[in-house]
């Protein structure tokens, strides 16, 4: 027993000694103080040092730190890692900057109740041309003020433990957030990208299970929107999606996976098991692809596992050429007929042009 503890405590040491933060993540950070205020921002302090049972002096990267819950003027805390360790600690650090809305702020360690950081990839401008909009899903500030892009509206949901950070939770037939879209966002070639994670992932119903979101022109005679269904109303179920003037894609006949019909009551084959996935729909009026072109495509972890034939008198999705909004996971005077199925949706990107490689 005394072994086996001794081997815990050097690969737990191991882990927090060696998993230093890449250059390009950012760690955000939400405080709760002893007086009831609560502060957020970007945490600035580069280790957080102090000693524990099983090491006098260890500095922790904050990148892998989740929480530390502070019980004492002394500094004694409990520090929860990212990959669930739990340990006691005694916090060697006089304060902690956090940049808020207020600016950076140094605030004395002895103040702090909690403080929660979330590691996430930052973004940088010469290194993203082409990004026209992009959302972390951390919190709320997150959705009110975008890294890139307009400003959003928070409506309902959680935020839970994301694929970077944080993300936001949506419960079945609940709308969760939207974004008013400015002219000349969405073009003739694009890309939308983002990470999932299906809370249950069967049987299909129509109706959206989920949809995961919806731009809409404001006549509502553009559309891109992206799901699981089990009948979108073209016929289609399994993986669908819309784009405004092509025709509806699904990855199967709804007479496969109907919500009418028994033996449709499973999995689709394409859909991925529970966890975290990055989807991907793609667009260009040119043509995506060498030998074989396609007018639009949608990956699954980085795979092409759906598409639509090229269309060369395609002129891309122009009723959307103007101001629209992006729902999560769709207007509200829909509502709630997309929305069937619980998911948590995190690093939601959209890019100017077509994309065929991801940083997964």
């Amino acid at each position: 027993m005394k072994k086996s503890y001794i081997i815990a405590m050097v690969a737990l040491l191991a882990r927090c000694m060696t998993a230093q933060a890449d250059k390009d993540y950012t760690v955000t950070a939400n405080a709760t103080l002893k007086d009831g205020s609560s502060v957020k921002g970007e945490f600035c302090t580069d280790q957080i040092s102090g000693s524990t049972a099983f090491m006098e002096k260890l500095s922790l990267d904050p990148a892998i730190v989740k929480s530390l819950a502070f019980s004492g003027t002394n500094g004694e805390s409990k520090v929860e890692l990212v990959n669930g360790d739990k340990f006691a600690m005694t916090v060697a650090n006089e304060n902690f900057a956090i940049k808020s809305l207020l600016g950076e702020l140094n605030i004395p360690r002895n103040n702090f109740r909690t403080l929660s950081l979330s590691a996430r990839k930052a973004f940088a401008n010469g290194n993203d041309a082409g990004l026209v909009f992009y959302c972390t899903f951390d919190d709320e500030a997150a959705i009110r003020s975008p890294a890139v892009g307009p400003s959003g509206i928070f409506q309902k949901g959680e935020f839970h433990d994301g694929k970077n950070g944080r993300a936001l939770y949506l419960p079945a037939y609940t709308s969760c957030a939207k974004f008013a879209l400015p002219e000349e966002m969405i073009g003739t070639a694009g890309t939308i990208e983002f990470w999932a994670n299906i809370n249950d992932v069967a049987p299909l119903t129509s109706g959206g299970c989920p949809r995961f979101f919806e731009i809409l022109a404001p006549d509502g005679r553009g559309e891109i929107s992206h799901d699981w269904n089990a009948n979108n109303g073209s016929g289609g179920s399994g993986l669908t999606f819309r784009i405004d003037g092509l025709p509806a894609m699904a990855s199967s006949q709804q007479t496969e996976y109907s919500e009418f019909t028994r033996s449709g009551y499973r999995r689709p084959s394409m859909m991925p098991p529970h966890g975290w996935h990055h989807y991907a729909l793609v667009w260009d009026i040119k043509g995506i692809g060498d030998s074989t072109k396609y007018s639009a495509v949608v990956f699954i972890d980085g795979q092409r596992v759906l598409s639509t034939p090229f269309n060369p008198g395609w002129q891309g999705p122009k009723n959307l050429n103007g101001a629209n909004t992006l729902f999560f996971p769709s207007r509200e005077d829909e509502m709630p007929d997309y929305a069937r199925r619980a998911y948590t949706i995190d690093e939601f990107k959209i890019w100017n042009y077509a994309k065929t490689s991801f940083d997964l």
